[in-house]
């Protein structure tokens, strides 16, 4: 099992809406997309100048496919998506400032400033994220799921 770094942007992202409506979303991978598994952990990072952090916990539901509607001309990161479904809400977020101040997280490169749409994590950063927000990990349920 892996866990990954996935990005997300304010500016073409609006993850809070889009949980509140489902759980399940693809994201788009065009990076290590034969290294994905359904079972592999997503932690949903958003960047940008406003309080970037990670801020959702997800899980791989599918193995990476390539989009059914995707044509030469498009941009090739729209061409592989990722299935994912989103768990818990890391609430208070873990901003970029707390990454950066956490001894264990803070060399981590993608956390100073992520470029890009996906970067597996090393086995020792990704223990030391979930001792980090184990207890803010709040369940994500539907109203239709309860």
């Amino acid at each position: 099992m892996t866990d990954w770094i996935f990005q997300g942007n304010r500016e073409h992202d609006d993850l809070d809406t889009a949980v509140t409506a489902s759980r399940l979303h693809w994201w788009r991978t065009p990076h290590y997309r034969d290294r994905t598994a359904a079972g592999d952990a997503v932690w949903l990072q958003i960047a940008g100048r406003n309080h970037p952090g990670i801020y959702y916990l997800a899980t791989i539901t599918a193995p990476t496919y390539e989009n059914p509607d995707w044509h030469d001309g498009d941009p090739a990161s729209a061409r592989w998506r990722t299935e994912i479904r989103f768990d818990y809400r890391i609430e208070p977020p873990l901003l970029r400032a707390e990454l950066l101040a956490t001894a264990e997280l803070a060399p981590f490169r993608p956390f100073r400033g992520f470029q890009g749409s996906t970067v597996p994590l090393p086995g020792d950063v990704a223990v030391a994220l979930r001792k980090r927000v184990a207890a803010r990990l709040e369940p994500i349920r539907l109203d239709t799921e309860l």
